[in-house]
């Protein structure tokens, strides 16, 4: 039952994405300083999976680089018509691990202006949230389906062994139903010999009463 819960809340997760609203404005410093941006917290994430995941996500718009100084990603005179239909955009990203999940921040200049928390870098963004969100529940989804298949394999390894129990059940029954046979064969030739025995000892005392009875006739 647990594991049917589980499965069920995931599928439930991803029916929420498209609705929820996860982009959230922020003033955090970057490599250009202390800058407006907007950042998403992607829960279960792990921040190089995200990473990766926006390194993706930005193929379609622009080349990633990486600058190792200052920890960001960016990518300059990227054509993302979301967030400016006329000129090219940089983008600017940064990602951080956290308890149980990754938060992502990210930055766009149009014209050498940092762009302020515009409806369209919104909805970039969180486009780009239900990329991440929907990577990590299949992610998890996968997991449960390990863990489901391997709980199968545990279950018909249980069932071989019930199976090979009852088969040594028949086995010992057997065993002693046949030693009951014998049990019952033995006695029988017990009291055949008996038999023997006691007319034996008749013949043996006949036998003796004889040598007794020389030279006394």
């Amino acid at each position: 039952m647990k594991k049917t819960i589980t499965l069920m809340t995931l599928l439930v997760a991803f029916a929420t994405l498209v609705t929820a609203q996860n982009v959230e404005a922020i003033e955090k410093t970057m490599s250009l300083g202390k800058q407006t941006g907007v950042y998403i917290e992607v829960e279960g994430g792990d921040k190089d999976d995200v990473k990766d995941l926006w390194e993706d996500y930005m193929k379609d718009y622009g080349k990633t680089k990486r600058n190792k100084k200052a920890k960001e990603y960016y990518s300059e005179g990227a054509r993302i018509p979301l967030v400016s239909s006329a000129n090219t955009v940089d983008m600017y990203a940064k990602f951080e691990e956290g308890k149980n999940q990754a938060s992502a921040y990210f930055w766009a200049v149009v014209d050498g202006e940092f762009v302020d928390d515009s409806e369209g870098l919104q909805t970039f963004v969180q486009d780009f949230y239900i990329v991440a969100r929907k990577e990590v529940i299949n992610k998890e989804i996968k997991e449960q389906e390990k863990l489901l298949k391997n709980m199968d394999k545990d279950m018909g390894k249980l069932v071989k062994k019930n199976n090979g129990y009852h088969k040594d059940i028949e086995k010992a029954e057997e065993k002693i139903r046949k030693a009951e046979e014998n049990i019952e064969k033995n006695l029988n030739e017990q009291d055949e010999l008996q038999a023997e025995l006691i007319k034996q000892k008749e013949v043996l005392d006949m036998i003796i009463d004889k040598l007794n009875n020389v030279g006394k006739n």
